[in-house]
């Protein structure tokens, strides 16, 4: 019986050590795409077009990057905090950056007078996606000093990548004509389980044409166990023993 109640016990602080963490990473982003100490997950597109000149990746400080058609890029994402941390790989370029750099990097968004960059993955909670939709109105809002104005629409939808389909939030854009440049397309459609980006066609031109064509491939699971994840569990293994042991002491006076 007093076994018992030790193994409870020690079940317990197992959980109370090692479950608060795993929730403050998650936040609002799907749990099996969210990376972990010792766990990365690797992202694939089909680059089913793209621009015929050389871009720079300025915000995300990666050079200038020049891919094919129907070549490949990919995404691992290294953690989360207040963004998604990872590395992209497009074409010729490498770059560790935030999502939201790399969203304005390829056009996966609206550059209004209220930015909307939803990039690459999307949290998938309620309160994110009625938030992100409505913060996708506004960046296209007809306002005074809003030069990305436009008709943004939203809606639900099944759209197909490859030979899976996927349940989707969907948003297009159309920037109203500007008399100087030809305005941007964006086509972005996220997946509502995992909130991957499954296509993207965005598209303008400001004297050099742009035009990037997502399609999703699927995604990989890494994982791994370094000095410090070993280190790190030695350390809580003791701690915890420390712990019992204590408890065991308290119990027999």
């Amino acid at each position: 019986m007093m076994q018992t109640r030790y193994k409870a016990i020690a079940l317990f602080l197992i959980t109370l050590f090692l479950l608060p963490p795993l929730i403050s990473e998650a936040q609002g982003y799907a749990t099996e795409i969210t990376p972990t100490s010792g766990r990365q997950v690797e992202i694939e597109w089909i680059v089913k077009k793209a621009p015929s000149s050389p871009f720079q990746l300025f915000f995300s400080e990666g050079g200038f990057w020049n891919s094919t058609n129907n070549s490949r890029m990919f995404f691992t994402m290294i953690n989360i905090t207040e963004d998604v941390m990872g590395e992209l790989i497009i074409g010729n370029a490498t770059v560790t950056a935030n999502d939201t750099m790399i969203a304005r990097d390829l056009v996966l968004g609206v550059w209004g007078l209220t930015e909307w960059w939803p990039g690459l993955i999307i949290e998938t909670d309620s309160t994110s996606i009625e938030d992100l939709n409505e913060t996708a109105y506004a960046a296209a809002a007809r306002v005074s000093g809003n030069y990305q104005n436009g008709t943004m629409v939203s809606y639900y939808d099944n759209v197909t990548a490859g030979e899976a389909q996927y349940s989707c939030i969907v948003f297009e854009y159309v920037q109203d004509p500007t008399g100087y440049s030809v305005p941007q397309e964006t086509y972005l459609a996220y997946s509502l389980e995992t909130g991957i980006l499954i296509k993207a066609n965005t598209s303008y031109s400001f004297g050099t044409p742009y035009l990037l064509e997502l399609e999703y491939s699927g995604y990989r699971v890494w994982t791994s166990w370094g000095v410090l994840d070993y280190a790190l569990m030695a350390g809580i293994v003791i701690l915890l023993a420390g712990v019992v042991i204590v408890i065991q002491r308290r119990m027999k006076k």
